[in-house]
């Protein structure tokens, strides 16, 4: 029996305009919790920026943020889980990052800080136009990160590069570190976190939290930072929109984000 829905924002729950829930999708999640069904948001988005969510799905009782590093439960108003990465570790990749990115943002607190130094402007053409959004709402600017956020805990980095060599470049490097899980939700960004500090480890946290088993959790999701959790759920599944390495690291599949895959899965495998 299902215990816990997690699902994926962008690309999964939400539609292309990656702000939308159809009302299907609502509609299935407001049955599922309903029936004692717990909901949760696994997102690489910080955890400042999922309110739009929540207005819509107002059922939601958990929020796993910047790739699971951490996890707030709504009803208590509290963060119970986190595993982040100390300064020294997260500051130490900066000067690296630098030779391949113009943007690099610094997830700290549950918000966003993007640097940005006198006389040189945001590289606009190589952000999504999802988060350009974001820099008006979501992103604090600092001029210098150290200088800001020194001695402070970091959830996540994201980077975004301007050419595919310089992304195979910098990827290549990061996955060879051991301290670090390095993984992609858009294309042109590379984000990591500390080890062990991804959404599975998050969905752990949260039946650690609940008192059940990962085997009660259904999942979904479609792109690499999904794979921990669809891997860890008893359902984990991918939606048809996802890649082929994320495909196969799902037990089912479900339709398209926008053929509201989110719903279809839930009336097959938790609501029965």
């Amino acid at each position: 029996m299902i215990k816990l829905i997690a699902m994926d924002m962008d690309g999964t729950l939400l539609s292309d305009d990656h702000i939308t829930v159809s009302q299907d999708n609502r509609e299935a999640l407001s049955e599922a919790h309903s029936k004692g069904i717990k909901l949760a948001i696994a997102t690489g988005r910080t955890l400042s920026t999922t309110g739009n969510i929540c207005e819509q799905i107002p059922e939601i009782d958990y929020i796993m943020f910047s790739n699971g590093a951490g996890v707030y439960d709504r009803l208590r108003d509290k963060i119970f889980y986190k595993n982040c990465m100390g300064w020294e570790t997260a500051s130490s990749f900066l000067p690296y990052l630098e030779k391949y990115s113009r943007f690099i943002e610094l997830y700290v607190d549950g918000r966003a800080y993007a640097q940005k130094k006198d006389g040189e402007e945001f590289p606009y053409s190589i952000i999504p136009p999802v988060f350009i959004k974001e820099l008006g709402k979501g992103i604090t600017v600092v001029k210098d990160f150290t200088a800001e956020l020194k001695g402070r805990d970091v959830e996540k980095v994201i980077f975004y590069t301007e050419s595919e060599k310089d992304s195979d470049t910098a990827l290549s490097y990061l996955t060879s570190i051991p301290d670090i899980f390095v993984s992609s939700s858009v294309k042109s960004s590379i984000e990591f976190t500390k080890a062990g500090a991804d959404k599975g480890s998050a969905v752990s946290g949260i039946c650690r939290y609940m008192g059940i088993t990962e085997e009660e959790v259904m999942a979904l999701g479609d792109a690499g930072n999904d794979i921990p959790m669809l891997r860890t759920a008893g359902y984990g599944i991918a939606m048809e929109n996802a890649d082929d390495k994320t495909k196969s690291a799902a037990r089912f599949i479900t339709d398209r984000n926008t053929g509201d895959g989110v719903a279809k899965a839930i009336y097959k495998y938790a609501l029965i």
